[in-house]
């Protein structure tokens, strides 16, 4: 949120009360919505949108197409506070195949008493799942990923890597969180290579403690549209990969849109094909004085020392490393077990190319 954004709202007249004056509806609206702007200014210039408290989603067990939500409050966009006081039940049933945010946003209506005919605004709250944001400012609670019509919805066996028909929590903001987010694509040829998931969860880790930020990371099978979804896109390649001109120019489309890539050679071969690719994004060999990852947000003058500066490469933002960069993220290099200042320098340095190509 920018700073207009933040702004926007403070009041910038105030009623001035006088003896006699005569209060009207308008007078009355007047002085009230100066106070609620006052209090929507505040609450997004000291605090932020998201969730303040409860709306916790958890799946029906056993696992239908019910979800449901706990009572809880967040402020939306605009500042308004949205409470849902007893729990829900959502049901996903009528949603056919396809990836859904559930989302809330803040309501409101003219209700008048019928025996006093006092008018009085209800405020209240809409619940719903959409493939896509509205116009109108809402509060994300989860996503999923539906398989099919009336599929049953299950709690996230990998909170972490959540599957299809399993809720995501992974985009959900509390109003306290002030992390920033990355969205990272994981590619690996050959595509079973666990080890290199299992790396980006500890830098995951560790980038959340040191530095706030938090990586959404995703596996993907293959470099092909779903790329355009991530901030970030890391290739780890190994033996005989060979990428095809769809997917080149795929590529080529993704990082001349702003986005960044981090690859790394595997191996030898995986290395060479990589390279061409880096290549066509006029990638040269990184020097300390220009490669802006060697100061920021961890300072260093060389890198770490199982990675040779022959095979380190970088444009904007983009990195290639044929040495070892990920399996060092878990403890390990050569099948030997690190010490703890060589993961943590690992760990660091990781950060350091994230930050880089991510932007």
């Amino acid at each position: 949120m920018n700073i207009s954004s933040k702004i926007k709202y403070f009041p910038k007249n105030s009623l001035k009360a006088y003896d006699g004056m005569s209060v009207t509806a308008d007078v009355w609206d007047m002085a009230h919505t100066e106070h609620r702007d006052e209090m929507r200014a505040h609450i997004l210039s000291m605090h932020k949108p998201g969730i303040i408290c409860g709306l916790e989603i958890r799946a029906n067990d056993p696992a239908d197409h019910y979800v449901f939500i706990s009572p809880g409050a967040a402020v939306d966009e605009q500042g308004r506070v949205i409470v849902v006081d007893q729990t829900i039940a959502y049901d996903f049933g009528d949603e056919g195949a396809g990836k859904y945010r559930l989302l809330l946003g803040y309501a409101e209506h003219e209700r008048e008493n019928s025996e006093t005919k006092v008018k009085q605004m209800q405020h209240e709250y809409i619940i719903a799942a959409r493939q896509s944001l509205p116009k109108q400012p809402v509060v994300e609670l989860a996503r999923v990923s539906i398989s099919e019509k009336g599929a049953s919805i299950r709690d996230a066996v990998d909170p972490l890597l959540p599957g299809r028909d399993e809720l995501d929590l992974r985009y959900r903001q509390d109003q306290s969180d002030i992390r920033k987010t990355i969205h990272v694509g994981v590619v690996t040829y050959p595509s079973d290579n666990d080890m290199v998931f299992k790396c980006w969860r500890v830098l995951n880790n560790e980038m959340e403690q040191m530095l706030g930020v938090k990586l959404i990371i995703d596996v993907l099978s293959d470099i092909d549209e779903r790329i355009n979804d991530y901030n970030l896109i890391y290739i780890g390649a190994a033996g005989t990969f060979s990428p095809s001109d769809t997917q080149l120019a795929l590529l080529k489309n993704y990082y001349n849109n702003g986005k960044g890539l981090l690859m790394e050679g595997l191996d030898a071969e995986g290395g060479k094909v990589l390279k061409q690719i880096a290549d066509n994004f006029k990638a040269v060999l990184a020097d300390p004085e220009k490669a802006g990852f060697f100061k920021s947000p961890f300072f260093f003058r060389i890198p770490p020392e199982q990675i040779g500066v022959k095979h380190l490469f970088f444009g904007e933002k983009l990195v290639l490393c044929n040495d070892p960069l990920t399996t060092p993220w878990s403890g390990e290099l050569n099948d030997e077990l690190l010490l703890r200042d060589e993961i943590r320098t690992n760990l660091e340095w990781g950060a350091n190319l994230v930050t880089y190509c991510a932007g």
